[in-house]
């Protein structure tokens, strides 16, 4: 089950916004939704800076969604007692995220965070540092078309489709509904391991005698939990797919292909450290992986 955790505020020194048909589109499309039991949705309204920590704690969420107004570089729009605008910085949003990032201690930690207000990229940066999946606006975005992204995004989520590409069909969302924003959102995940090479058919050398060439470099398997879970949250499905086959866990504790990645590295990692799991722990699945992306 993964929890998202929607944050909004709408100061009132601040242009209105249509936060409340933003929030009912995508409860609605939940509801509609193939895999609507593995979301659950909830929401904070005229949010406070303290009240992000809080809703934070309490609903432990594993997508956070920001709606409301962004200022560029100084932060985003949140309320301060007064109901006036209160900014709050990308690097203070991005310290806090960390701490729900972290595997290490959530045992279904942050993995994606949508900012769906204007000018929120220099915000969506500072948090990728910590979140692998972050969603900002580069420019300002009009009510229609962040609702639109917004439909679109967990419409795609809701039928167990990626973050990828759930993003872009939140940007074909916008076109579909003859809007020019739809290349306003951009997608960060500066935790993705690199990719390996593809593989190829060696070229005969002309000079039987020469010395053959280097080898190719290996791809690093992470020793830290917390960056193996990111690793494995990046790994494209069917990459994923064989280490899970390789490590065959016992039947139900991994959900199907069909289940976002998220759960299923969550899942994969509880079973490896727990008491049914093998022996080595984690080390059986540094094995697995050097051995499918590093082979001889």
């Amino acid at each position: 089950m993964q929890t998202i955790l929607i944050l909004a505020a709408n100061p009132k020194n601040t242009s209105r916004l249509r936060l409340d048909e933003e929030l009912r589109d995508i409860e609605e499309g939940l509801r509609r939704a193939q895999h609507r039991d593995r979301f659950t949705l909830t929401q904070r309204l005229a949010v406070r800076p303290r009240d992000i920590q809080r809703a934070m704690l309490e609903e432990t969420p594993q997508i956070v969604h920001f709606s409301g107004h962004g200022d560029g570089p100084e932060g985003l729009m949140f309320e301060e007692e007064s109901g006036n605008a209160k900014l709050v910085s990308g690097a203070a949003l991005a310290n806090l995220f960390e701490l729900f990032a972290d595997p290490a201690h959530n045992p279904d930690p942050v993995h994606c965070v949508v900012l769906n207000g204007c000018y929120s990229e220099a915000q969506a940066e500072a948090i990728a540092e910590r979140v692998p999946y972050v969603v900002g606006m580069t420019q300002a975005v009009g009510d229609r078309a962040a609702i639109d992204f917004a439909v679109g995004f967990y419409d795609a989520l809701g039928a167990g489709r990626t973050v990828e590409f759930a993003f872009r069909l939140g940007c074909a969302a916008i076109d579909l509904a003859g809007k020019p924003e739809s290349a306003t959102p951009i997608l960060i995940n500066k935790k993705a391991p690199p990719s390996p090479p593809p593989p190829h058919s060696p070229t005969p050398s002309p000079h039987p005698s020469s010395s053959p060439p280097p080898p190719q470099s290996s791809i690093t398997i992470p020793q830290d939990r917390t960056q193996l879970y990111q690793f494995l949250l990046s790994l494209p499905g069917p990459q994923f797919d064989a280490v899970v086959f390789d490590l065959n866990p016992p039947r139900g504790n991994v959900p199907p292909s069909s289940a976002p990645q998220g759960d299923r590295v969550s899942a994969l990692l509880n079973w490896l450290e727990s008491p049914i799991g093998p022996a080595t722990k984690l080390e059986v699945l540094r094995t697995s992986l050097n051995n499918l992306l590093n082979p001889q």
